[in-house]
C-alpha cells in the first residue's frame, strides 16, 4: 500500500519554508502557509506482529546444544515502521524510525525480551542544480538486478531480497550524484558508520569508513555500472560492476561481479592443538585476488509470473579440502565441549570463530532459482526460492505468501526447509523454520 498523501498543491518551495521559520507574517497567513507546507509531505505507518518457530539441529557440529549460536527456538515480534517524507522545490527530507519488541524462547532455557528503537533511514537531499543531487544521513544503498546476492556492492552483499519482510539496516553516509546527460550519472559516496549510532571513525568498534565512486550508464535496453571503493584501513581498493540487457519483452539477462585483493576471512588451518586446528586470516596480507561473479536471467510468462535462474561463483569461499577441514575441526571442538574437558574454553572459542569466520557464503559455487507471481494480480502474492550449494549438495527452499484480507490488513507466512548432511552449509544449524504474522496499515 502506498504512503498516505494528504493533498497536493503547487509547491511554495524553500521560500515557504524560510517564511515559516522567520515567522514574519500574520497569524492567518502563517496558518495557511503551514497547511501548504504540510501538503508537501506524506506519512505511512505499518505495524507488524509475527511469530517464528525454528527446528534446530539436535547434534549440530557447529552449535552443540545450542551453546554457541544461542538460536531461539521461538521468536515473537511486534514492530512499528513509520515513514515520513517532505518534498519542496530543491529540498527533500525523509525519516524512517523503527521500534521493535522481541520475545525469544530457548526451549528449556529462560525466555528473553528485547525492546529496541532506532532510525533506520533519515536523509536530507538537496537539488542545487538540475544535474546535481546532494544527500546526507542514513540510507540503504542497493543496486543491480541480482536476487541471490549482490557481488558488486561492497556494503550489501546480501541485498535483502531473499526475505521480503526483513529490512536492511541503513548506513551513515553522504553522497553527491552528477548527471551530465540523461543516460550518464557519476556518484561519489562516503560511509562513516554502519547505522548503529555514534561517530564510529573515532571508536574501536571494528568499523572502517568506506569511500566509493560509481558510474552508471542507462540506455533503452541495457544498463551498465562500474564502481571502485576503499575502506580506510589496511585494505586494498575493491571493484564492482553489473550489466543487464532486455533481450525481449519477456527475457532479461544480467551479470554482476566484485573483485578485491586479500580478505580478512578466517580459514581452517591444521595445528597440533586439542581441536586439531584453528581458524586464521590466511589471506589478510597477501596479494591474492578474490572475486564473486553472478550471471542470471529472468523470464516473464504470459500470465505475468516471473522465473529467475542465477549462478554464483565465489572463490573467497572454502575449497573442498578447506570445507572438510572446517567440519573436522568443528567435530573435535564439539566433542570437547559436550564432555567435561579442560580444553572446553578453547573448543568454545574455536566454534565461535567457525560461525563468525567473515565469509558471507561458505562455499564457492551456487545455483539459485526463483518463481513469483505477477505483483499486479488481485489475489495473494507468492514467491518460491531454492538455493543450492553445488559443492556440498546442501540447499534451502523457501516459500512466501501474502494475502490482503482487508484494505488495511494483510496476512503473511514464510516457510523454509533445509537439506543436506550435518557437515554441510545449509543444514549445519537448523532443519526448518516457519514464520507467520499480520501487518496493518495505520496511515
Amino acid at each position: 500500500m502506498r504512503a498516505r498523501r494528504f493533498t497536493v498543491t503547487p509547491s511554495a518551495g524553500l521560500s515557504l519554508l524560510l517564511g515559516l521559520l522567520t515567522g514574519g507574517w500574520g497569524t492567518g497567513a502563517k496558518a495557511q502557509d503551514l497547511q501548504e507546507f504540510l501538503d508537501q509531505g506524506s506519512a505511512n505507518l505499518q505495524v507488524f506482529a509475527l511469530d517464528t518457530e525454528r527446528g534446530l539441529q539436535a547434534n549440530s557440529l557447529l552449535n552443540p546444544g545450542n551453546r554457541i549460536a544461542r538460536l531461539p527456538r521461538g521468536q515473537s515480534e511486534l514492530e512499528a515502521r513509520l515513514d515520513l517524507k517532505l518534498g519542496l522545490d530543491a529540498l527533500e527530507l525523509s525519516v524512517k524510525p523503527r521500534a521493535r519488541f522481541e520475545w525469544f524462547r530457548f526451549g528449556s532455557g529462560k525466555p528473553e525480551t528485547h525492546l529496541d528503537a532506532w532510525l533506520n533511514q533519515g536523509t536530507v537531499t538537496l537539488y542545487p542544480a538540475q544535474s546535481l543531487t546532494l544527500s546526507a544521513g542514513r540510507d540503504i544503498l542497493t543496486w543491480g538486478p541480482s536476487n541471490f546476492r549482490s557481488p558488486s556492492n561492497p556494503i550489501y552483499f546480501e541485498n535483502g531480497r531473499i526475505i521480503p519482510l526483513r529490512e536492511l539496516r541503513g548506513v551513515d553516509m553522504a553522497q553527491a550524484t552528477w548527471s551530465p546527460t540523461q543516460a550518464l550519472s557519476v556518484s561519489l559516496m562516503h560511509q562513516w558508520g554502519d547505522g548503529r549510532g555514534g561517530w564510529q571513525w573515532d571508536t574501536d568498534s571494528g568499523f572502517k569508513a568506506l569511500s566509493l565512486l560509481k558510474v552508471d550508464y542507462t540506455a533503452d535496453v541495457y544498463v551498465a555500472s562500474v564502481n571502485a571503493s576503499k575502506r580506510w584501513a589496511h585494505e586494498r581498493p575493491r571493484f564492482g560492476a553489473f550489466a543487464q540487457t532486455t533481450v525481449s519483452d519477456a527475457l532479461l539477462v544480467y551479470a554482476e561481479a566484485g573483485l578485491r585483493q586479500g580478505t580478512p576471512a578466517l580459514y581452517p588451518e591444521s595445528q597440533p592443538t586439542a581441536v586439531g586446528g584453528a581458524f586464521l586470516p590466511r589471506h589478510a596480507t597477501d596479494g591474492r585476488r578474490f572475486y564473486s561473479a553472478l550471471v542470471g536471467g529472468s523470464y516473464t510468462l504470459n500470465s505475468g509470473h516471473t522465473v529467475s535462474l542465477e549462478y554464483l561463483a565465489n572463490n573467497e569461499g572454502y575449497r573442498w579440502a578447506d570445507g572438510a577441514r572446517y567440519f573436522d575441526i568443528a567435530a573435535r571442538a564439539s566433542a570437547l565441549l559436550t564432555a567435561p574437558s579442560p580444553d572446553a574454553p578453547l573448543a568454545g572459542q574455536t566454534l565461535g570463530n567457525a560461525l563468525n569466520n567473515g565469509l558471507a557464503l561458505l562455499g564457492r559455487h551456487y545455483l539459485f532459482l526463483q518463481a513469483q507471481n505477477n505483483p499486479a494480480d488481485s489475489g495473494p502474492i507468492w514467491q518460491l526460492r531454492y538455493s543450492l550449494n553445488l559443492v556440498d549438495g546442501s540447499g534451502q527452499v523457501s516459500a512466501y505468501g501474502e494475502w490482503n484480507v482487508w484494505e488495511r490488513l494483510a496476512l503473511f507466512a514464510v516457510g523454509v526447509l533445509h537439506h543436506g548432511s550435518p557437515r554441510s552449509e545449509f543444514h549445519a544449524l537448523q532443519s526448518r523454520s516457519i514464520l507467520m504474522g499480520v501487518k496493518g496499515y495505520v496511515l
